[in-house]
């Protein structure tokens, strides 16, 4: 840990760089202490860098106020940094934050018979929310067909928070998407088909998710059409379309709320 008598020592733009550094290694990791952390927010209100804003020493007076009676300081800590890196131009996203070090229990998960089927998603922040989202609404699997983002892309594992060790997953071939699919019911989420709070939603069957861009491949999209359909989220804006990753959370929650209550498998 670096001493508060070595960032002192530092230019006033390093200096403050590193102090943004420690308040996310506080978030990150083990917390830092209370005593180190006034000193941290005095290195922010004492400064003569001028892109330090008048609302970030404000937001550092306040966690100042917060550590020295003892009040709960997480928000107030988060606000500093996160109004301190936009002086800096520093912003980061919620999925820097996450330890890709953390494993999860799968023990605990509560699995339905939903299997989902990536086709050719390119985002690895998609993928791995989509991963996430599966965690939390009981998927059994996830395939992934040909060309979908690497699930070992540093942005994948970030935005799935550790659930990429959680749901189990598949890489298929080409030749083989089609064959295993059979036996299941299968539906794909796209636009033109029917509403998720009219949809049939099986019991057992796959999930098709199509590609940000151009939707469920022609193929797969047909194969759906003659299984258990089409199913669409409704919207009234003027936007035709959700994010993918977005939509996905919303069919999902659907379907465990038809067909995955507890207790019902």
């Amino acid at each position: 840990m670096i001493t508060i008598r070595k960032l002192r020592s530092l230019p006033e733009d390093t200096r403050m760089r590193k102090v943004i550094r420690l308040l996310e290694s506080n978030r990150q990791q083990t917390p830092l202490e209370r005593s180190y952390l006034i000193e941290l927010c005095l290195l922010v209100t004492e400064s003569n860098e001028k892109r330090v804003g008048d609302f970030t020493r404000r937001c550092s007076e306040n966690l100042i106020s917060c550590l020295k009676e003892d009040r709960e300081y997480e928000f107030a800590l988060d606000d500093l940094r996160y109004s301190l890196a936009s002086d800096f131009n520093m912003t980061s996203g919620d999925w820097d934050f996450v330890d890709d070090t953390a494993k999860l229990d799968p023990s605990g998960r509560a699995i339905r018979p939903f299997s989902v089927l990536l086709d050719r998603i390119r985002s690895p922040f998609n993928v791995g929310s989509i991963f996430r989202t599966s965690d939390s609404f009981g998927v059994k699997e996830i395939l992934l067909t040909p060309l979908c983002a690497d699930v070992n892309h540093s942005r994948t594992k970030r935005s799935a928070a550790g659930c990429l060790d959680s749901v189990p997953y598949r890489i298929l071939e080409e030749t083989s998407i089609l064959s295993k699919l059979e036996g299941r019911e299968v539906f794909a989420l796209e636009l033109g088909g029917k509403s998720v709070d009219t949809f049939e939603f099986p019991e057992d069957g796959v999930m098709i998710v199509g590609s940000e861009e151009l939707g469920v491949s022609p193929a797969l999209l047909e194969y759906a059409k003659h299984s258990a359909g089409i199913v669409s989220i409704p919207l009234f804006g003027s936007k035709g379309s959700l994010n993918v990753s977005t939509a996905f959370s919303i069919a999902m929650y659907w379907w465990m709320h038809t067909k995955g209550k507890a207790g019902q498998f």
